[in-house]
């Protein structure tokens, strides 16, 4: 005994000054404290406040509660949250005191608070917690109109013997609305003293009072209840109405059989199904049979067996459900006498539920509605035969087929389709070879190529190479890409010449799926290959959809090959295995192609989408996507494929992406799609923020409609207001002139330097060199190869910085670059230029000589093709990503204006000049911390 005694003496001293020192603080201060943190956002938080609350007093708890204002005059969701949540905490196990606190300080903020919406509050909250101390308070409010259903509530979740005279004590004079509450309160605890009070308000003319009544006394059960009830219900002859009264004397039922009144509960079901034998009645019959099984279930089953068979559906399927616990041999001979003198529709039910529940001793009844039932009965009796016998069904089925109707024929093939012998694929394929009915042979056919089975293909191709009808001969050959093997490539291979063109495509498409089905596709690949090369000009566009399905770098040379070949129609071929390519080694012969203007619209419309399609599955990163679907864009000839990019555009969610689809939210016929776009760009990237953003989203909201546009512009809204007020990207350059951009004068260090009053002169020079240089056409800004750098008005200390550059096709000793606060350089050049080490790509540090100064890969696009740059400068390194590839990893750009000296901590941002003719766009930067 002092063992244990000594430690819980010992903590309890421990623990008495923490505690002391909880309960000496101010109410105030605990409820800052408290309310600081809700609601509560995890679990942890919710646990924390509820250890807060634990160590209120019940004046603490009083205050709290205290604090709620009326509607409209505050923010009550702190003190809700936290008080809510702790009216259910102190039921936990071991919190009696605290719920005995809780429960003083709700009653005292009860008696102090004025506003009637937070009295109904705290009244929840006793609902909630209450116990019988509660009842003498809540009581006062049975009688207020507005308060009456809540105090009702509550006092019915107390449920003890004075919250029920409480309620039985308030009934008597309340109005007919407060008394509804009162009755449904004293219905759901059930209070077995009230039936006399209830009783004595059912003669009412107020529906809702008396349903209320109705659904009262059915709960409680009292012997004296059950004559009104059953008036009641027989008033509405035992159907719904207003006061479900037929429903309460079904409940009263259930709740006498319930408490054990067993014998009364089963007079009155039967009673109940006597009474109810018409259709409209059909729901009170079955629940009536239902409480009859649920009493005494064996003694109903013949009545069950009986309504098996009933005319009506609904009352029939409540029968067999009912009947399943019942089911035994003996039931299903019961059920399966008679069967077929019942009409189709029971049949059909009996049949079904024989195969549902594996009855197989009524075989023989099964096996008897294939021979005489309906096609409707037949084509049920083969699903449950397969139910019943499972696979060794499958031969008998197979034999039936002859001789069925087209019904029954489609139930045994979806029979097949399941079935899991292993002997089907023989038996279905020997089926084929030996039949002759057309009708049978599509079937059989179907059939084999649903199961996928590849020993069928020498019959298959007998059907082909043979005379069978048309429609035979055509199910062969849609069977073909389904169970072909890659041994039958060599077949193929031979009958695709031959095949008549409406056949053609499933011959290449079987071709396709035989090879990649192969384990040695390398082999089968330059099989068709080889193939296509030795075939007479004639022919050999025909294997061109062959090597687009298998795709590969060497049947791609061979078709491209074809593609500016001197006759149109092998031009056309080629041109269209192209614009469906497989594998996305296609994508630089389609950019080709769809720059050329010598296609007719049909073709150039298939590249079109097959440059689409090949961009999406490209395993590139997502900024040269969003370069190629731009350009892509630009050769767009109908609005339709203008649409088509915008919508592949939301799958590569860039900044670039998102700005782009915004500038078409003002064109009437691309504004829906341009909207889509944007918006989802912007709500799964919350990285991508800044005004561009904000207005964009705007306008995307005021161009919503239709049915989910009220939900789409709350979430839109949403995502704007969370958002971060500051920062963000901005546009350095606006697209139409050269505003926010000056000429440049000398470097840092000289500029620093010199006088005001000369800064400014060398300043206005320099500006009317840039204009002579400078100049912006078509929201693209371009640099002709004369004058000097362009740099920003502003100066940037830590930043990432998008921009989009090109250096001109035609031009010479392609050579620009991009100043880091006024120090060189992003390196930008024409790859091509060996002789100045430019073979190395761009995006290095060119001038840096201590640190790394090439890239880490050449990720150049071709000369006259646009590439983005993405480059991020924290303290004095950079990293870059050209067209999405990391090419400079965290790099020191050294000062090469003195290289004694670290950068610069903040200077503005240029974009060099260097004889060449170069062009910029989309250059958005965003400062980082």
């Amino acid at each position: 005994m002092i063992k244990s005694i000594y430690p819980f003496f010992v903590l309890l001293i421990l623990q008495l000054p923490v505690y002391a020192q909880l309960d000496n603080t101010p109410a105030d201060q605990k409820i800052a404290a408290l309310l600081a943190k809700q609601p509560a956002e995890t679990t942890d938080a919710l646990n924390e406040a509820m250890a807060q609350l634990e160590r209120f007093s019940e004046s603490d708890i009083s205050a709290l509660l205290r604090q709620l204002t009326p509607p409209g005059k505050g923010d009550n969701a702190g003190v809700e949250y936290a008080a809510n949540s702790y009216s259910y905490h102190v039921l936990t196990a071991g919190k009696a005191a605290q719920r005995v606190t809780f429960i003083k300080g709700a009653l005292a903020a009860l008696n102090a608070i004025t506003d009637n919406d937070n009295k109904g509050f705290v009244i929840q909250l006793l609902q909630n917690a209450g116990d019988d101390t509660a009842v003498e308070a809540l009581k006062r409010y049975l009688n207020d109109d507005y308060l009456n259903e809540k105090a009702a509530r509550a006092l019915a979740r107390i449920g003890t013997e004075s919250a029920g005279a409480a309620l039985v004590a308030a009934l008597q004079d309340a109005t007919d609305q407060s008394a509804v509450n009162i009755a449904n309160a004293l219905g759901f605890m059930a209070y077995k003293p009230a039936e006399q009070a209830l009783l004595a308000r059912l003669h009412t003319s107020d529906k809702s009072l008396r349903k209320a009544v109705l659904y009262a006394l059915s709960r409680i059960g009292g012997p004296g209840t059950e004559p009104f009830l059953r008036e009641a219900a027989d008033e509405v002859d035992y159907v719904y109405d207003a006061t479900d009264a037929t429903a309460a004397y079904v409940n009263y039922a259930y709740r006498l059989a319930a408490i054990g009144e067993t014998a009364t509960a089963e007079k009155i079901a039967a009673r109940l199904f006597r009474s109810t034998k018409q259709d409209y009645q059909v729901h009170t019959r079955i629940a009536a049979l239902r409480l009859l099984t649920q009493i005494d279930g064996n003694k109903r089953v013949n009545t069950l067996v009986k309504g098996a068979k009933d005319d009506n559906s609904i009352y029939r399927n409540a029968a067999l459900t009912l009947l399943v616990p019942h089911l035994d041999e003996r039931t299903s001979r019961q059920l399966a006498k008679g069967m077929f003198k019942a009409d189709e529709s029971v049949q059909v039910a009996i049949l079904r539920y024989f195969g549902d529940h594996r009855s197989t001793s009524v075989l023989p009844e099964v096996r008897r509605a294939l021979d005489v039932g309906t096609p409707e009965v037949c084509a049920t009796a083969v699903s449950t035969l397969q139910k019943l016998v499972g696979d060794e069904a499958t031969g008998e089925l197979i034999g039936m087929l002859r001789e069925s109707d087209k019904e029954t024929r489609a139930a045994i093939k979806d029979a097949l389709l399941i079935t899991e012998n292993p002997e089907l694929p023989a038996l279905l394929t020997e089926a084929l070879a030996g039949e002759n009915d057309p009708e049978l042979q599509v079937l059989l056919i179907e059939l084999l190529a649903q199961r996928g089975v590849g020993s069928s293909v020498p019959v298959i191709f007998e059907i082909i190479q043979g005379n069978a009808p048309v429609q035979v001969k055509t199910a062969a050959y849609q069977a073909l890409p389904q169970v072909v093997r890659p041994s039958d490539l060599p077949d193929l291979l031979d009958l695709l010449p031959a095949a008549s063109s409406e056949y053609a495509s499933q011959v290449q498409q079987a071709a396709v799926v035989s090879v990649n089905r192969s384990s040695n596709r390398a082999d089968q690949v330059a099989a068709v290959i080889a193939r296509c090369r030795k075939s007479d000009m004639t022919s050999r566009s025909l294997f061109f959809p062959v090597l687009s399905g298998i795709g590969g770098e060497e049947a791609l040379a061979l078709v491209a090959g074809y593609a500016d070949h001197n006759d149109p129609g092998m031009r056309r071929a080629a041109t269209s295995a192209l614009a469906k390519w497989s594998g996305a080694e296609a994508l630089p012969k389609l950019i080709e192609l769809s720059r050329r203007k010598v296609m007719d619209s049909t073709q150039r419309d298939a590249v079109f989408k097959g440059l689409i399609r090949i961009v999406g599955l490209a395993n590139i990163p997502i900024e040269q996507k969003v370069l190629h679907l731009r350009d892509l864009f630009n050769s767009a000839e109908s609005v339709e494929q203008r649409r088509s990019v915008l919508a592949a555009l939301e799958a590569n969610k860039t900044y670039n992406a998102l700005l782009f689809a915004g500038k078409f939210l003002d064109d009437e016929q691309l504004k829906a799609t341009a909207a889509n776009t944007v918006m989802n760009i912007a709500l799964e990237n919350k990285e991508l923020y800044g005004p561009d953003v904000t207005r964009l989203l705007t306008k995307v909201m005021a161009l919503l409609s239709g049915s989910e546009s009220s939900y789409l512009r709350e979430a839109i809204q949403k995502h704007i207001d969370e958002l971060p007020r500051d920062g963000g990207y901005t546009s350095l350059f606006n697209g139409r002139d050269l505003t926010g951009w000056k000429g440049l004068v000398a470097n840092p260090i000289e500029r620093a330097s010199m006088r005001p009053e000369a800064l400014a002169a060398a300043q206005e020079k320099a500006d009317e060199i840039m204009r002579q240089g400078w100049y912006v056409e078509d929201g693209v800004l371009h640099f002709n190869g004369k004058g000097d750098n362009v740099a920003t008005v502003g100066q940037y200390a830590n930043f990432e910085l998008w921009v989009d550059w090109k250096l001109a096709k035609e031009g010479k000793e392609g050579d620009a670059g991009i100043y880091l606060r006024g120090t060189p350089q992003v390196q930008i050049w024409d790859t091509s230029r060996v002789d100045v080490g430019a073979q190395v790509g761009s995006g290095g540090l060119y001038n840096n000589e201590r640190n790394p100064r090439d890239p880490l890969k050449v990720a150049d696009n071709p000369l006259g093709e646009w590439n983005t740059f993405r480059i991020i400068m924290v303290d004095d390194r950079v990293t870059v990503y050209l067209n999405g590839e990391l090419v400079t990893d965290n790099v020191v750009l050294e000062n090469y204006w003195n290289r004694t000296l670290p950068i610069f901590p903040m200077e503005q941002i240029e974009l060099q000049a260097h004889g060449t003719h170069v062009s910029y766009r989309d250059i958005h930067l965003r400062e980082l911390p």
